[in-house]
This record gives structure tokens, sequence and C-alpha cells, in this order.
């Protein structure tokens, strides 16, 4: 087994700094080498191997530690506009608090080990999510309340077993079979308009296939997110495209989090080529 030190990046603590316009801009996260914080590690490794090693991390008793293990696939399907953490979040805020950055090779999957230490009470949760350039939440893959928690000292784990992080793979699991399904497909059949979005059948359907409602109009057109049916009717002002408000169908899932969903569907047809379909 090849073990691989990265360095990674480490959330400054924003709470200490007075006159700080944004508390997200990347200038002020501060560079720290992996040998140094112990934070995170990662085990290049075949994912049915089981080995993933233990690492000492350092623990105060300033709140928990949090442990992710996990085997990660299709991260070099994210755009550089997107990263994969391990995420810190306080109630009702959609940014990370601390967040930290989980590395994906090339190609193949990758086991990871990852840890947030001296999780403080004031914490809501602790996520594997995929976040933004400004470390705004975009989809939650997994998740732990720490309220459940509160009276353990022990290491908390959160073991997730595969998750791929392929973009049009979040969509359909996180997106299209919460949301979708239960009109396009889930319950047999086409589905309304003749679109089936469940899994297996949602991509085909979309990627350039002309729309069976609005004459012209392609669903999803491959590199061009604005010309697509599928962003005409996520967008504002798009509620009554289709006499169906799909953008209230995303809402309510989504919630605060609903403009970054839309930019990351968004980004996913722009990346389309034709031969992806």
């Amino acid at each position: 087994m090849t073990w691989v030190s990265v360095p990674t990046m480490l959330p400054y603590n924003f709470n200490s700094v007075s006159n700080m316009s944004h508390p997200f801009s990347s200038s002020h996260y501060l560079i720290v080498s992996l040998s140094h914080c112990l934070i995170v590690s990662l085990f290049l490794a075949a994912c049915d191997s089981g080995d993933i090693i233990e690492q000492a991390t350092a623990k105060d008793n300033d709140g928990h530690t949090v442990k992710l293990t996990a085997c990660v696939k299709g991260g070099c399907d994210l755009t550089d506009k997107y990263t994969l953490s391990l995420a810190t979040f306080k109630s009702g805020d959609n940014y990370a608090l601390t967040a930290y950055t989980i590395p994906t090779t090339a190609d193949g999957d990758t086991e990871v080990s990852v840890v947030a230490p001296n999780v403080g009470s004031d914490i809501s949760t602790v996520e594997l999510v995929i976040t933004n350039r400004l470390r705004q939440r975009v989809v939650t893959l997994a998740s732990i309340r720490m309220d459940d928690y509160a009276d353990s000292s022990d290491t908390i784990r959160l073991d997730v077993g595969m998750v791929d992080v392929g973009m049009f793979n979040v969509i359909q699991h996180h997106v299209f079979n919460q949301s979708c399904i239960q009109c396009h497909g889930g319950n047999g059949g086409s589905g309304a308009a003749g679109l089936n979005l469940t899994e297996g059948q949602a991509l085909t359907n979309l990627v350039d296939v002309a729309s069976t409602r609005k004459e012209g109009v392609f669903r999803v057109v491959s590199g061009n997110a604005t010309q697509s049916l599928l962003h005409q009717i996520l967008a504002e002002g798009g509620e009554e495209i289709l006499h169906y408000n799909h953008t209230e169908v995303l809402s309510s899932q989504f919630k605060n989090d609903v403009a970054a969903v839309r930019s990351f569907i968004d980004d996913w047809i722009n990346k389309l080529k034709i031969e992806d379909k």
C-alpha cells in the first residue's frame, strides 16, 4: 500500500478576526502542510481491500473529533468550481464554518480517511459535502447531527462506504431521485411528458432530446445550459413555462441552497459533449 502525504487547506479562525469584509475570501485561508496538522490522510488502495490505516490525531478538550472514511470515485469529473470536503455547519447556515478538502485521483477509486477535530457545541452538522468556491453547500452526500453525540467523548465515525461524486451521478441521486421521479417514471411507465428520469433512463431521455411540450427546444443541449429546457424551467421566472412550477419542487428540497444547485446543474450541462450521452 502506498501512503501519500498531501498538503491541505485549513480554515482560518474567522471569528477571531475583525474588519473582515467577506469570511469566505480565499485570501484568508491558512495553508499548512499535512505533516504539521495531521488532518487528512490519503491512502491509494483498492476500495475492496478494507485497509484504512488509523491515523493518530491530536485532540484537545475543545470539542468532538469526527472521522470520515469513504471510498470516493468520480472526483475527476468535478469542475474546478467545486470541492469535496468534510465540513462543519452551524444551524441554518449554508456556508461551511470549517472545511477539510478531500483530494481525489485523476481516475479510479480513492480510499480516504479525513478527520475534523475540535468540533464545538455551536456546530449543528458535520457533512460530506460538495461546496462551491465560497464554501457554500451545494449537495450533502452524508451527514451526522452533532446533537446525537452531545454526551459522547469518543471519536465520532462517519463511514459512508463507496460514494460516486461524478456530476451527473450526484444530480441523479440527490436531485432527480429525491425531487423528480415521483412524476417522471418512479411509478413505472414513461413519466410525465414522456420523460423518465429514473436511474439508467434519465441521461438518454434528457441529453440532446427534443422536448415533447415546447416546440423547437431540447431538454438538455450538450454544452449549452441557457438553451436547455431543464435550465429554463428551473431558473427564476421559469415557473410557468410548462404550466407547472418546477422551481418550487427544487426549492422545497434545497431551500437556501437552491441557487447553488441550479449552478451545479448548469455546469454539468456546459461540460457535456455530444458523445457523453
